[in-house]
């Protein structure tokens, strides 16, 4: 199904869902597809994630258990399969707080016609690359971005998608954020997601537009501006103070702190719909919690899969780059390695995009060098969104598990306000808060 059929698409789904509950009779719905003798017997539900690991969505850990039993045959062969389930949570303030089911309608555009639609245009591109692509390209022809888990089902009020665990692949650790090798891995599958986006609104502006038009902008959006205003007083208060504190001599970098800040949610909003020829359709959330790697034996990343899309977007790709890199990484290892990681980024979305257009590439964009003179100018601008989205990131990814909000607390009042996760800034957060402003402000891009 093409991106024809987004709106019939989006109607069926909203019509044919009741509620998130589970029960064997949608398991065994789902996988009979696969495998047709199959019987599920039973299945046990445990919590996906822990505190200060997600807070939009209510994660489950799903253990099924059954047997095949193949046509004409008397035995049974035992069957086990663990899933993740994804649901809206049960609490209803936490729904409304974190305006979750907007969010949960802009995963399931992704898995039910975002990703269909790349992988088949990507599919296209690459069988046609193949015989004419360089022998040093062989093996990247194979590469079709598809660096997220199975989804077996997608609806406004579920996502039922694989269990990267089963396949050996782990989160980092939250309060450690990503090292130099880990960094470089995300940075590559971005590049091969961005360059999708690129190549296929060149190709099919038309349908891009459609796929683009489908989502919903999840936080900054001018409509939200009034929503979130207390909530954002409370982060920049908090900025502040954590800078102010840690380097009270830098008074002109403090003004300068000061008189972003003043108008910040307005600044991310500006950030966020600019439109860019490097516009994309991004992940929006790339943060630690939402990347998992798969290690060899001597520890070395084979790969790298992104998960959670509520906050999918289309804007400039650099506020990817940004996000990423101002909210998952130490200011030590950005000041030695920030150009080495853009240039890694821009020499695997050169590498994507020539594959995906062919010689087209240099009457797109000019040249491999006016690419990377645009990734630069893009993050140049769009660094402070790292900045804004930093404040809210920090103080959650640098705490304690204990300290964390805790999203499966129980409640059924309606939220008129959105959420104070009342987060206590630690050291590490307002020394990582006061090495991202400085470097901000030194380098230019505040």
């Amino acid at each position: 199904m093409g991106v024809n059929d987004i709106e019939s698409r989006k109607d069926s789904i909203t019509s044919s869902t009741s509620s998130s509950h589970l029960d064997l009779e949608l398991f065994q719905r789902l996988f009979v597809k696969y495998e047709p003798d199959l019987t599920i017997d039973s299945y046990e539900e445990a919590q996906g994630s822990g505190r200060g690991d997600n807070y939009t969505a209510a994660l489950f850990r799903i253990a099924l258990k059954g047997h095949t039993q193949p046509e004409g045959s008397s035995k049974k062969l035992k069957w086990e399969k663990s899933i993740i389930c994804k649901r809206l949570p049960d609490c209803k303030i936490k729904r409304e707080a974190f305006k979750s089911e907007a969010l949960f309608r802009n995963e399931v555009v992704f898995y039910n016609t975002i990703m269909p639609e790349y992988v088949e245009y990507q599919r296209r591109q690459l069988a046609a690359a193949e015989t004419s692509v360089h022998s040093a390209d062989s093996e990247e022809v194979h590469r079709i971005f598809q660096a997220i888990p199975q989804c077996y089902l997608a609806r406004d009020d579920l996502l039922v998608l694989e269990d990267l665990r089963v396949r050996s692949f782990t989160m980092p650790d939250r309060q450690a954020g990503l090292g130099p090798k880990q960094l470089e891995a995300v940075l590559v599958e971005l590049a091969r997601f961005h360059a999708v986006s690129l190549a296929y609104k060149r190709r099919h502006p038309v349908e891009y537009r459609k796929l683009a038009n489908a989502l919903e902008e999840g936080i900054f959006s001018q409509a939200n501006a009034e929503w979130y205003r207390k909530y954002y007083d409370v982060l920049t208060r908090n900025a502040i103070q954590m800078v102010r504190q840690t380097v009270p001599e830098k008074k002109d970098h403090l003004a300068k702190l000061e008189r972003f800040l003043s108008n910040c949610f307005g600044h991310l909003v500006e950030l966020v719909n600019r439109e860019s020829e490097l516009s994309v359709i991004c992940h929006g959330d790339c943060w630690t919690n939402n990347i998992l790697f798969r290690y060899d034996d001597d520890g070395a990343i084979t790969e790298t899969c992104l998960v959670d899309f509520q906050l999918i977007r289309h804007g400039s790709l650099a506020l990817d780059l940004a996000y990423l890199i101002y909210c998952c990484t130490d200011g030590l290892l950005r000041k030695k390695n920030l150009q080495y990681w853009l240039q890694t980024y821009h020499q695997q979305l050169v590498r994507s995009l020539r594959l995906l257009l062919g010689t087209s590439f240099d009457a797109e964009f000019g040249s491999e060098q006016r690419l990377w003179e645009l990734i630069n100018d893009e993050f140049k601008v769009c660094a402070r969104f790292g900045l804004g989205t930093a404040m809210d990131m920090l103080p959650i990814s640098t705490c304690s598990s204990e300290e964390a909000p805790d999203l499966y607390a129980s409640g059924t009042e309606t939220a008129a306000t959105p959420p104070e996760l009342n987060v206590p800034p630690n050291e590490q957060c307002r020394q990582k808060m006061t090495m991202l402003v400085l470097e901000l402000i030194d380098d230019g891009m505040l």
